[in-house]
């Protein structure tokens, strides 16, 4: 399946606008920090038991029922029952990504048995918040539900004041694609995928590789956050930070920083167990 828009809702900014008060006031979760190079955070609306506490992901085949949180927001319950099936729902959260923050270069599912489809409804974003899934580099609009083949190597970023905050949906997976949006528009003849990155060069390749002059124990979580973004900026691949890395940790000649670097692609775009966590 191919990432792409699925339609349009014309979103009520005041009742928006309540919600988003009390979510403005609500603890999110550190659960997956680990995906995230900044501040990338979520609160649980709907998940399996309806208990806050359970934020971890896992395939299971119930109905999702709402969390405390999710009972008190009442548009965005009105949301998900107005344009999902709800029997197809597993999982529904708020997504929020702050200031100069993305999400490391990575593919979901890689820990489940199994996996969703995954969607996005926009409800706040602006100009300097982008997605980028392998070479490419797109933005969502407010209002939009996009697909998001999350099983390709992928990336969201923030790079503006204002956080950006989108409701995520995660639906049985033999679902059809037909069947996941409801109630919606058609989308715009607008282009989301207009690419104004710079070109990569060999030149800004080796100012990158450049790193390995410096690479330490102590600096090695910056400069992983800095390859991480420089596809946000640049037309390359999203997963190339990882050969990057490698290359910059070979050079270095320290094979704990060698290991570091292989254990980092491994688990972001290779394989990973239920429950593990990246520390680096």
């Amino acid at each position: 399946m191919t990432t792409r828009i699925l339609g349009v809702v014309q979103l009520d900014q005041r009742r928006l606008a309540d919600d988003l008060a009390v979510l403005a006031k609500t603890k999110f979760s550190s659960e997956y920090s680990d995906f995230a190079c900044g501040r990338w955070e979520f609160c649980m609306l709907r998940n399996r038991s309806g208990q806050q506490e359970e934020q971890r992901v896992v395939v299971h085949e119930t109905r999702a029922a709402a969390t405390p949180l999710g009972q008190s927001l009442p548009y965005l319950h009105e949301l998900l029952e107005n344009h999902f099936d709800r029997d197809s729902i597993r999982y529904a959260r708020i997504i929020r990504i702050s200031e100069n923050a993305c999400i490391i270069p990575h593919r979901d599912y890689l820990e489940l048995d199994g996996k969703f489809i995954r969607v996005h409804l926009v409800l706040d974003t602006n100009e300097r918040c982008a997605n980028t899934e392998e070479n490419n580099i797109f933005h969502m609009g407010r209002g939009e539900i996009w697909f998001l083949d999350a099983s390709l190597p992928h990336s969201a970023g923030c790079f503006s004041p204002t956080p950006r905050s989108h409701l995520v949906v995660d639906i049985e997976g033999t679902r059809s694609l037909d069947e996941v949006a409801r109630n919606v528009e058609q989308p715009s003849t607008r282009n989301a995928k207009v690419d104004t990155r710079k070109e990569w060069t060999n030149e800004a390749l080796e100012s990158v590789l450049g790193f390995s002059e410096i690479i330490s124990e102590a600096n090695y979580r910056e400069i992983v956050a800095i390859l991480a973004k420089l596809h946000f900026f640049h037309k390359v691949h999203c997963g190339e930070m990882y050969g990057w890395l490698k290359e910059i940790c070979r050079r270095r000649g320290d094979p704990a920083l060698i290991e570091k670097a292989n254990s980092l692609e491994r688990f972001y775009l290779i394989d990973r167990a239920a429950g593990e966590v990246m520390t680096y």
